[in-house]
């Protein structure tokens, strides 16, 4: 049984490596909504610029062009008479439909106003504040009691702690990580 479950676990992990080079550029820029409005841009214009050049037409009439074939209106004042101008078309069409609605989605999740988030946001700021204040508080307590020299001895060793526990934590987590994880790029979203 466990043979079967290491086969799995290998085809998922070759499955994963093969769907990598597809999915990890799609996550990122689904998940950065400046670059995700450039390509949309970007898109419409050289799908516009490339009719232009293979319809005779002018820039007004492409751009004009590229809005109403980007947003599936499609008046028909304008259309390609060439293949290659219908297969440009498909591609604005294509390429709009799944761009622009990830676009909206973020316009609209910037414009929702979670009021629980923020009173949560709040408390735990003001938490922060006071613990902050009755750090400062009690190291000023401690140095008046004992000395300059002991309280940075003992925030050394604390400090040291710290760091150890630290250690422990990243060792804990990585042993929950799958063992077929691709990694992203430095910067990637994961």
């Amino acid at each position: 049984m466990a043979e079967v479950a290491t086969d799995v676990e290998q085809a998922d992990a070759s499955l994963a490596r093969r769907l990598g080079f597809i999915t990890r550029p799609v996550r990122t820029l689904v998940n950065a909504p400046h670059l995700l409005v450039l390509v949309v841009l970007g898109t419409w214009v050289a799908c516009s610029f490339v009719y232009a050049l293979l319809e005779d037409k002018g820039p007004i009439e492409s751009l004009w062009w590229g809005i109403v074939t980007g947003s599936t209106v499609g008046y028909g004042d304008f259309y390609p008479s060439t293949t290659a101008g219908r297969a440009v078309g498909a591609i604005l069409i294509v390429s709009m439909l799944v761009l622009v609605p990830i676009a909206i989605g973020h316009v609209i999740a910037n414009l929702v106003f979670d009021k629980e988030s923020l009173a949560v946001a709040t408390v735990l700021e003001d938490v922060h504040e006071r613990i902050d204040r009755l750090e400062h508080l009690t190291l000023a307590s401690l140095e008046a009691q004992h000395g300059r020299e002991w309280l940075e001895q003992r925030l050394a060793e604390h400090e040291a702690a710290d760091a150890a526990t630290t250690d422990v934590a990243e060792q804990m987590l990585a042993m929950f990580k799958p063992k077929f994880d691709v990694q992203d790029p430095p910067g990637g979203t994961r």
